[in-house]
């Protein structure tokens, strides 16, 4: 049997739909830690599982030959939540699991704070014995959405950062979702089946695209004009909040900027997602474009 964590939340029920896709049904298993938020999946088997019930995993995760592990977004406490995962799933007897962690995760000096539990996660699963490959995503243009940047950079006429020339190749969470559900499936290529890897790294990733270059996806979009305007690492915060921006997102955003800066997001393209979702990935003026409503304040 295929399972998949989280199967309830954004990432998930995308990867479930595109699982679908490749695999029958009745072999698919949706897991969730609310199950009255999975009744409306599809007609496949349901199961509640939470990681921070350790007692409960092991029916959770019984027959499952296949797991895709969603990481969870509950801080503090992931890297907790994620070993009784883990744990669980090597108990159960589990073949292969594929986990969802993020780019330059496991690498020495890392600054970005959410790259610390994905790391060590990545060497729980080293260490537990289980075959399982470690899907590393790069950054969701979503969350240019989400945060409502991208619109009220578009009224404003202005993306102010920090980040200079560092580069983020933004990935969407549909195609993060098609692929994962690929290297559940074990279709063939990068998603490998019998004799793949124990063990493997693969980055998710786009073109690199500096803050720039990102203010010009935004003015194709549009038909706005939007420019980058750089600024200091102490004055990011005030300057998206002025935008709009709420608070606390504001400073989480501008927090990340150093990082960005110094190439923390800016990961080389080894082809994973073309082999992995047969097709280019969508880039950030395709998915702009198919947001111009969004953008425009509609």
């Amino acid at each position: 049997m295929f399972a998949i964590t989280g199967a309830s939340g954004r990432l998930g029920r995308l990867a479930l739909a595109a699982l679908l896709e490749r695999v029958d049904p009745a072999e698919v298993v949706a897991l969730s830690r609310t199950p009255r938020a999975a009744a409306d999946l599809p007609h496949v088997r349901r199961r509640a599982a939470d990681f921070a019930d350790p007692s409960a995993l092991p029916a959770a995760f019984d027959g499952v030959r296949r797991l895709l592990l969603v990481s969870t977004d509950r801080t503090p406490g992931r890297l907790a939540l994620h070993r009784a995962a883990v744990a669980a799933a090597a108990a159960a007897g589990v073949e292969h699991v594929v986990y969802t962690s993020v780019v330059r995760a496991a690498e020495a000096g890392n600054p970005v704070p959410e790259a610390r539990d994905h790391g060590l996660t990545e060497a729980l699963l080293t260490d537990s014995g289980l075959a399982h490959t470690v899907l590393r995503v790069n950054v969701w243009p979503e969350m240019l959405l989400l945060s409502g940047l991208a619109r009220l950079a578009v009224a404003a006429g202005e993306l102010p950062s920090g980040a200079g020339a560092g580069r983020v190749g933004y990935v969407t969470r549909p195609d993060t979702a098609r692929a994962a559900a690929a290297l559940l499936a074990g279709d063939g290529g990068l998603a490998g089946g019998r004799g793949e890897p124990p063990g493997r790294v693969l980055d998710l990733t786009g073109p690199g695209l500096t803050d720039a270059e990102v203010a010009a996806a935004l003015a194709g979009a549009t038909g706005r004009p939007v420019r980058h305007r750089p600024v200091a690492d102490e004055e990011v915060a005030g300057a998206l909040t002025a935008l709009g921006v709420p608070t606390a997102l504001a400073a989480a955003w501008g927090e990340n900027d150093p990082f960005r800066r110094a190439g923390w997001f800016d990961v080389p393209d080894g082809g994973a997602a073309r082999a992995l979702l047969g097709r280019e990935p969508v880039g950030l003026a395709e998915f702009f474009a198919a947001h111009r409503r969004e953008l425009l304040g509609g």
